[in-house]
């Protein structure tokens, strides 16, 4: 009895950790998304791709961060 409630107990915090990654996936695109559009509404045409380039940069150089980190911390 005891190891079937551990069982269900693991699913149950996968199952929430599951919903809790998705969720973050979509507000990260939401913002992501919402940046692009603040960078094209305060800077000048001309200097709007300079920006987004700088802030996929600036993004792209987070997500190796965390990769490497998730990634490191498992081994």
């Amino acid at each position: 009895m005891d190891d079937e409630k551990r069982k269900l107990e693991d699913h149950f915090r996968t199952g929430l950790f599951i919903i809790a990654m998705f969720l973050a996936l979509i507000a990260t695109f939401q913002f992501y998304f919402s940046a692009q559009e603040v960078i094209e509404t305060w800077l000048e045409y001309q200097y709007v791709p300079i920006f987004r380039a700088i802030f996929s940069f600036f993004v792209l150089c987070a997500c190796i961060y965390l990769t490497r980190f998730y990634i490191i911390s498992r081994r």
